[in-house]
């Protein structure tokens, strides 16, 4: 990799200086190869030697001894990484002489060695790399490289060196920061940050240092930048300079805030949501809570955190609730379910969605709602009963026509006029059994009460196995909505036959009850007339006058006269003759 001047990313790159024993450059790439971070390596310098085997530490660094400047050196060995894992890696070492500061830098480029060779015991291990002529081009291109910055400020607070990554994302040149003083990027409001962080590396040497500020850019912008600032030390011991590994941080910070907004308004709907809501982790431990659970649990959340789920409610253990929450972890797949729950005598409707770190449930209260169903299906089921339990025919229809409702008695009827029983969602008098006639005159009935009027016919109709007139009084009825719209008819029949029946023969009696008061009036007011003057003219004193026995004989014919008129009205009564 030496015979070029670039690096990647994710490359794993150390800049060592001998004379100050401190690292000047650590690359990202650290981690993902030796399985530590670049923080650990900047605060403690011997933890990349804690990783070599000790049979091969010595031998390494005879071979970095011996090094000649920039003549690069390839080793191939072993490292003990976490959880005893070995991994064989190739390290190619070169010595720079840094102009600058006339130190010597050791330059590593380490990978991974998926080859069989990883000792250094034989001399064949160490490879010999003549000189290109590029290791300080590579040194140089290798810090510019990084999407990280890299500054040195001398100890009078000075710009000593910058990265091309810094320049290009302030807009500034080299010229104008080097030899200048940091203050020159720094806004005023946060002017005491950097100075703060400056005066702290200057009094402990090889410690890391963090600041937080924002940096202004050459056209005004502001950038929130991260830092970590350490100082370095001369062969005395002495502070040189101080050098600054930072990141421009305004795109985290805004995806932070924004995860964070969301993240407040997530809380502030769960806790204002009428539904219980809580998460277990994958050890069915609680790890959240609203304010609707600790009241339907009766628990606070001091109570519930932290602890298993079954421990606090050992009720649940073999119910409806633990199998759906179980099916829910281990299928990883949403469950929804309702579940009487016997202890507190209510109802609720779950639903449960797994992830990656446990179960999130949201839970119903629906008890109220429970009852209110048990008893509307009561009263339907009580107004069915009601409604079959009757002659009249009940049914209603859509806006279309078609059948919405029927009880019995108006199945059972239709189906004797016409043979076929209608059914829900037919057309109301449109199947077969009915003529034209009929058709049109039901279809003229429903439109008259789709246009608002509620009104009364009486049909004529003959029974088909009787052969027998029957009459039926029909009423119609517009079914409205709550906004006023008409949506169908409700019809309401009864057979009024025997009421007929009845009314003629209340209307005969009537008219004979006229012929017996006429007959009253003037028939019989005739004889009783004459009956009475017979009376009168009769001898009452002398009751063997000869003139009464001739009175007597009109009395007869008077009281035959009587007893025919009585035969007349007797007759009229029961024979309306």
């Amino acid at each position: 990799m030496f015979n070029h001047t670039t690096v990647t990313f994710d490359d794993c790159v150390l800049a060592y200086d001998l004379h100050e024993q401190k690292y000047l450059f650590i690359s990202p790439g650290v981690f993902a190869v030796l399985g530590i971070t670049a923080k650990q390596l900047y605060q403690n310098n011997s933890l990349w030697d804690n990783l070599i085997p000790q049979k091969n530490l010595a031998g390494i660094k005879g071979v970095i001894q011996n090094l000649t400047p920039n003549t690069p050196v390839e080793l191939s060995y072993h490292i003990n990484i976490a959880q005893h894992r070995v991994k064989n890696i190739t390290d190619k070492k070169t010595l720079i002489v840094d102009e600058g500061t006339g130190h010597s830098v050791l330059l590593s480029e380490i990978k991974e060695d998926t080859s069989k060779n990883h000792l250094i015991t034989e001399s064949s291990k160490i490879h010999h790399t003549p000189d290109d002529g590029h290791s300080k081009q590579f040194l140089n291109s290798l810090i510019d490289s990084q999407t990280s910055f890299l500054i040195r400020i001398d100890t009078s607070g000075n710009y000593s060196f910058v990265n091309r990554q810094y320049l290009k994302t302030f807009g500034y040149t080299a010229e104008y920061l080097l030899g200048n003083h940091f203050s020159k990027t720094t806004i005023p409001q946060e002017a005491h940050l950097c100075q703060n962080a400056f005066v702290q590396c200057l009094k402990n040497p090889g410690k890391i240092i963090p600041l937080l500020h924002k940096k202004p850019d050459v056209y005004g912008n502001l950038h929130d930048t991260e830092w970590e600032l350490i100082s370095i030390v001369d062969e005395n011991g002495a502070v040189c300079e101080i050098q600054g590994i930072g990141q421009d941080i305004t795109e985290r910070l805004k995806i932070e805030a924004e995860i964070k907004s969301t993240a407040q308004k997530l809380d502030a709907f769960i806790e204002s949501i009428t539904d219980s809501f809580f998460i277990v982790d994958n050890n069915w431990r609680f790890v959240r809570v609203n304010a609707a659970f600790e009241k339907t649990g009766n628990k606070s959340r001091h109570e519930l955190l932290g602890k298993v789920i079954w421990d606090v409610f050992p009720a649940l253990v073999n119910t409806g609730f633990e199998q759906a929450y179980q099916q829910a972890l281990e299928k990883k797949e949403s469950v929804k379910f309702i579940e009487y729950f016997q202890r507190s005598n209510m109802w609720f409707s779950a639903a449960v969605y797994p992830s990656l770190e446990g179960l999130a449930v949201f839970i119903k209260d629906i008890t109220a709602e429970k009852l209110a169903q048990e008893e509307a299906l009561h009263t339907k089921n009580s107004l069915e009963a009601l409604i079959n339990n009757t002659n009249d025919q009940i049914w209603s229809v859509d806006a279309d026509s078609r059948y919405v409702y029927m009880n019995h008695a108006y199945v059972n009827q239709i189906k004797q006029l016409t043979g076929v029983a209608p059914k829900e969602g037919n057309y109301s008098y449109l199947h077969q059994g009915f003529s034209k006639q009929a058709i049109d005159d039901w279809k003229s009935y429903y439109q008259r009460a789709l246009h608002g009027e509620q009104y009364t016919i009486t049909l004529e109709t003959r029974d088909k196995q009787t052969h027998k007139t029957q009459f039926f009084e029909i009423n119609f009825n517009p079914i409205y909505t709550q906004k006023s719209e008409i949506i169908g008819v409700g019809c309401f029949a009864r057979n009024i036959t025997r009421r007929l029946k009845t009314e003629q023969e209340l209307l005969d009696q009537n008219t004979r009850l006229r012929n017996i008061a006429s007959l009253s009036s003037h028939e019989l007011r005739r004889p009783v007339a004459n009956m009475m003057g017979l009376i009168d003219l009769m001898d009452r004193k002398n009751f063997y006058n000869p003139e009464n026995e001739q009175i007597i004989k009109h009395l007869l014919a008077v009281s035959t006269e009587f007893d025919g008129v009585i035969r007349l009205i007797v007759d009229n009564t029961f024979t309306g003759d």
